[in-house]
């Protein structure tokens, strides 16, 4: 059974307006733009929903909330994690960029941002989406069937985005803290997001929702370096398959902001290293970029833009076989299967049209091109950020750069718990 996060974390969610509660059930694309464009109500009672006629309703919030936290997520961890650049020298924007980050309170850029901002946003809504799918879960875990005969299902569909939410935290922070409990470390997130991940699947997940979580839980085990499990369960997802997370242009906050921020706004560009990526001389199409010659209206600087996301309406892919492929090719590495890995390489290579990997049969050589391919293959879905960290990848620019607007880029590629979460959690000292 799930513990419910304590009503009197309701009462604080409902008071700012952040529990973002959708009025409509998912029913297919036609429905997607009234679904994503509801306002959130300034007050939300316990007594509402703690109600099995309001299961559909929540497990649609759910989803709906880690919609507009991935699509965040993916904008902040590509400014911090090497993919874009700042064009704008807009004052958050370039912190972001820089990877010096404000820890003070709400006043820090990846503390206070949120769905509905103009900027990338982190903090909260991963803790919005993270707190309602586990107090869903809870919630689901005490109606009965005959109250909620969709209950299985529903369970799946919750505990699938509450691991997702589990892997960001794990992924972004250098620690965590949930529900008022003591700070804990990155590690303790991948923890749980696998059982979640376990959870989705003991309820009976199939179809896309369980090759979803095997892909989840795969990849919280290789952050966890436990290579051959993150195989053996990444091994089951099938080829062609594909999670997509889909957008509207119904309104500013149900875009997808890796299009706004890049394509509409232009504020940031194409870092350097992505503007031409080739293999054997050949353009790597999973990383299309083009000069939009254009540039940016404050500064001058060139945009270069991605075509991954060319509409608002663009879907980002939060889990597929590619992804999973390339979990198994790191496992084969690690155990010496070098043949093995170089096939995946190849079969991802023949997707994209790509020639075959003709290099040095070296552990040292594969894990470089391991490093490519998953660069090329999760370009701007929210991945590289813990690349970095993971792989031992090179921040570039390198630490101490001039950032041509005064300042110079650091080194920090996780972000530390805000004020906030001292000035409100009594069981972390400060609180």
């Amino acid at each position: 059974m799930t513990n419910r996060p304590k009503n009197r974390s309701l009462g604080t969610l409902a008071r700012t307006g952040l529990l973002g509660l959708a009025v409509a059930a998912i029913a297919g694309c036609g429905a997607l733009d009234e679904l994503l464009s509801v306002d959130a109500p300034s007050r939300v009672s316990a007594a509402d929903l703690e109600n099995p006629a309001t299961a559909g309703l929540l497990v649609a919030s759910v989803a709906n909330e880690f919609r507009c936290t991935l699509t965040y997520y993916a904008a902040a961890s590509a400014l911090t994690g090497n993919e874009w650049r700042d064009a704008s020298n807009n004052s958050v924007l370039n912190i972001w960029d820089q990877r010096v980050h404000d820890t003070s309170g709400y006043g820090s850029q990846y503390a206070s941002a949120d769905c509905g901002s103009g900027q990338p946003a982190l903090y909260r809504p991963m803790s919005r989406t993270r707190w309602l799918a586990d107090y869903t879960l809870g919630l689901l875990s005490e109606w009965t069937t005959e109250e909620v005969p969709d209950k299985a299902a529903y369970e799946a569909e919750v505990a699938l985005y509450a691991g997702y939410s589990y892997i960001l935290f794990g992924e972004s922070m250098c620690s965590v803290a949930f529900d008022e409990g003591p700070e804990q470390m990155p590690a303790d997130a991948f923890n749980l997001a696998i059982a979640r991940f376990d959870q989705a699947m003991a309820a009976g997940a199939s179809g896309d929702i369980l090759h979803a979580a095997q892909v989840g839980k795969a990849r919280a085990q290789i952050n966890l370096n436990q290579k051959s499990a993150a195989m053996s369960t990444a091994s089951s997802v099938p080829d062609g398959f594909a999670f997509e997370l889909h957008y509207s242009n119904a309104e500013a906050v149900t875009r997808n902001k890796l299009w706004e921020f890049n394509i509409d706004h232009q504020n940031v560009t194409v870092a350097e290293p992505y503007r031409d990526v080739r293999f054997a001389d050949i353009p790597d199409p999973r990383v299309a970029v083009n000069d939009a010659n254009a540039t940016n209206s404050q500064t001058g600087i060139a945009i270069f833009v991605s075509e991954k996301y060319p509409e608002p309406s663009s879907p980002i892919e939060m889990a597929g076989y590619a992804e999973a492929q390339l979990i198994v090719a790191e496992a084969h590495i690690e155990a010496g299967n070098l043949d093995g890995a170089v096939s995946i390489f190849n079969g991802l290579h023949i997707a994209a049209g790509l020639p075959a990997y003709q290099g040095d049969m070296t552990a040292t050589a594969l894990m470089t091109q391991l490093i490519y391919e998953r660069a090329a293959e999760n370009y701007l879905e929210g991945q590289h950020l813990q690349d970095l960290k993971r792989l031992n990848i090179p921040l570039y620019p390198p630490t101490g750069t001039d950032d041509g607007f005064g300042g110079a880029y650091g080194d920090e590629i996780c972000f530390e718990l805000p004020a906030t979460e001292f000035q409100n959690n009594p069981s972390i000292s400060g609180g």
